[in-house]
């Protein structure tokens, strides 16, 4: 338990690198996308965090690029606006999954959540310069205007909606994990051994409800 509350400490405080390269990090598998970590570093565990937020991050662009070189002009996208409400649905899913493991890191004390914002305030921001504010409104004068300002109307309510989900997804994650760290933080200044081990227990089972919630 002393451990425990060493490497507690080192996380709450933040900050904190200085610790011995980490000898054996197992990453397990439990469903796509969702994982266990285990390390005796906080150096690795950060490392993995950021590069998990950021690969998650490329993959979402690089799948909204690719729709934008395939949907062109406003023809082409009210033949295709099912893909974009895919898109939307599969960011969503993605940024979820994400949440569940930056907890799992939080848990093994670190925090990449700050990253994560990048997906609210850039991945999803393009998407309304791409289509809402580019190729639709481009085809105010070439389109049947009821046409034009249903597919603009739908446009933007997919893409609002989209993006105040992923920032709800954003808010609660930062929110959990502040709320585990002010918590363990309060036990260990307390050097209350039995309540800090109940507040990780309490963390751990809450992650694994969302595992169970999102994999449904």
């Amino acid at each position: 338990m002393k451990k425990l509350m060493c490497l507690s400490l080192c996380f709450v405080l933040c900050g904190c690198k200085a610790m011995p390269t980490a000898q054996n990090v197992e990453v397990k598998k439990v469903n796509v996308n969702v994982i266990e970590v285990s390390a005796s570093s906080l150096d690795e565990i950060e490392e993995m965090a950021t590069k998990d937020v950021e690969d998650t991050k490329e993959k979402l662009e690089s799948k909204r690029d690719a729709l934008s070189e395939e949907i062109l002009d406003f023809d082409a996208y009210t033949k295709n606006v099912n893909k974009v409400k895919a898109y939307y649905d599969d960011a969503l899913k993605q940024t979820e999954l994400l949440s569940i493991r930056l907890r799992e890191y939080a848990y093994k004390y670190a925090d990449a959540a700050k990253t994560m914002y990048d997906i609210y305030d850039k991945t999803l921001k393009d998407m309304y310069d791409k289509y809402y504010d580019g190729i639709i409104k481009a085809a105010y004068d070439v389109v049947d205007y009821e046409q034009w300002y249903d597919v603009r109307s739908d446009a933007y309510d997919d893409w609002y909606d989209a993006r105040s989900d992923a920032y709800d997804i954003w808010y609660d994650t930062r929110c959990d994990i502040y709320d585990f760290q002010y918590d363990l933080r309060s036990e260990v200044y307390d050097h209350d051994d039995e309540r800090a081990q109940k507040k990780m227990d309490k963390f751990k089972k809450s992650i694994l409800r969302m595992k169970e919630d999102v994999n449904d």
